[in-house]
């Protein structure tokens, strides 16, 4: 799949039917409450929401960081479900040897993978969000089948979202070719996570000094979360093997503070010490009482620039520069742009925590849901592109769908049935021409049809994630 997508980027733009535009949100266990109740009257403004619920435990079992049962995650979950949001919990794990010694191991992967599968069914989630951080690359191809073993246990009706780190195209991190290593590996098999995950989400931040041509072309203090030039990098190169209907940007709300000091190696350049994280309203704060100015960045974000000797600190450091950059509402909706202008799915938020720009909320409910058109163009964001974007007239539905269900969906989903030659039924209410808007036997039927000669296992006749990612391939 991922490898014709591939093949297309490279000559033309690639297009596909009319999808909405997705907008999610992460919630951190550590501010559950407040992060629940930040977004609760605004929730109906996401495609999906994901509390950080789970870590892994060194054996590979699931450890609650914050349990489901939790008043705030039940409020949240039950809203979810009245408003049509999908609830997608997120599994965070970051110990790179456990991983790999439990993704190596064919028994110890199987019974994680059933250990997920039981807590999504237990708990009737919509799905489950993967964040697998600082793996090893050797860990790399167990980390392929451990997702396509979990999307064959769950993806036929749930998602199996996936969220990794971004990866910076190696002519941006050296300053020539005979300095790329040619041994370098990488611990994220894009193609693999392209095929078996329905959304994949790029985590676009902390870019810190990585992108040589953006540090040198840029003058000090430079230490972005996330320059947008940098995140069209990384998006464009993930675009090479996993397809835009999948691809999420990852956008940050907060920010960091560093000191900067000139370089031990070369005084006329500089080196950066991160000291710490914070939420835009710690920044606003200590502009006030510095009477230091805040300034937009040339990364598009809000600086604040100060001596180091005027921080509230007891003991700063000497000679040293204070630099804090942070992501406000402006920069959060340029990557909004950004995703819209690449044709990619839609936008994650890391974090909804109610230290936030409250900006979000409007940039939230201005974009989910609109129409776009999965293409990625050869030229440069903000230049215009001559190739015709051709786009499907039947929407692939979003929803899951079973026995019963009712809606334009189900419409929608009879009709290309019926235009695949899966027919409903050949005269009558189903016919071609003649869909309805209920999901009856007859569906049922041409559905477990159109399974079968894809080769979806189980072909039970339920609308699910993996269908709907060959329903994309099919009106490509």
């Amino acid at each position: 799949m991922s490898a014709v997508i591939a093949g297309m980027f490279g000559v033309h733009a690639y297009t596909l039917a009319a999808e909405p535009f997705e907008v999610s949100a992460w919630i951190p266990y550590w501010r559950s409450v407040e992060g629940s109740v930040n977004i609760g009257t605004r929730l109906g403004s996401f495609t999906e929401v994901n509390p950080f619920v789970y870590s892994v435990r060194s054996d590979g079992t699931l450890k609650t960081n914050s349990s489901l049962s939790n008043s705030e995650w039940g409020i949240l979950r039950e809203n979810a479900k009245r408003l049509g949001v999908r609830f997608v919990p997120t599994i965070m794990w970051s110990d790179a040897d456990a991983i790999d010694a439990i993704l190596s191991n064919p028994r110890l992967r199987a019974a994680h993978v059933q250990a997920i599968a039981r807590e999504v069914y237990a708990y009737a989630l919509d799905g489950i969000d993967i964040d697998y951080e600082g793996k090893y690359a050797r860990t790399a191809p167990y980390f392929s089948q451990f997702l396509k073993q979990l999307y064959e246990s769950i993806g036929y009706d749930k998602w199996v979202m996936c969220t990794i780190e971004s990866r910076t195209p190696l002519d941006s991190r050296y300053s020539s070719s005979e300095k790329i290593p040619k041994d370098i590996t990488y611990s994220n098999d894009f193609k693999a996570i392209g095929i078996y995950c329905d959304r994949v989400r790029i985590m676009a931040y902390d870019q810190m000094r990585i992108d040589i041509k953006l540090n040198a072309s840029n003058t000090d203090p430079y230490i972005p979360i996330a320059d947008t030039k940098w995140v069209e990098k990384v998006m464009r190169l993930a675009a090479e093997e996993i397809s835009p209907s999948k691809l999420v940007i990852g956008i940050p709300t907060y920010g960091y503070e560093y000191d900067m000091f000139p370089a031990s190696w070369d005084s006329t350049k500089f080196e950066y010490s991160k000291l710490w994280s914070f939420n835009p309203t710690y920044a606003t704060n200590l502009s006030a009482s510095l009477g230091r100015s805040i300034v937009r960045n040339s990364a598009g974000e809000l600086s604040l620039v100060f001596p180091a000797s005027e921080s509230p600190e007891a003991k700063p450091l000497p000679n040293a520069t204070r630099v804090l950059t942070w992501s406000d509402g402006e920069a959060i909706r340029k990557k909004v742009e950004l995703a819209k202008a690449l044709g990619l799915r839609g936008v994650a938020i890391f974090k909804i925590d109610s230290g936030q720009d409250a900006a979000i909320w409007d940039i939230a409910a201005a974009n989910k849901g609109i129409g776009r058109s999965m293409k990625i163009p050869d030229v440069a964001l903000g230049r215009a592109t001559s190739t015709p974007t051709v786009e499907n007239e039947i929407p692939v539905p979003e929803r899951n769908l079973g026995p019963g269900s009712t809606g334009e969906d189900v419409r929608n989903l009879q009709k290309l049935l019926n235009k695949l030659g899966f027919t409903i039924v050949a005269t009558g209410v189903g016919s071609p021409g003649n869909e309805s808007a209920y999901f009856g036997a007859a569906t049922y039927r041409a559905l477990i049809r159109f399974q079968q000669a894809k080769k979806i296992t189980p072909a039970i006749g339920r609308y699910g994630p993996k269908t709907r990612s060959l329903l994309f391939l099919e009106f490509r």
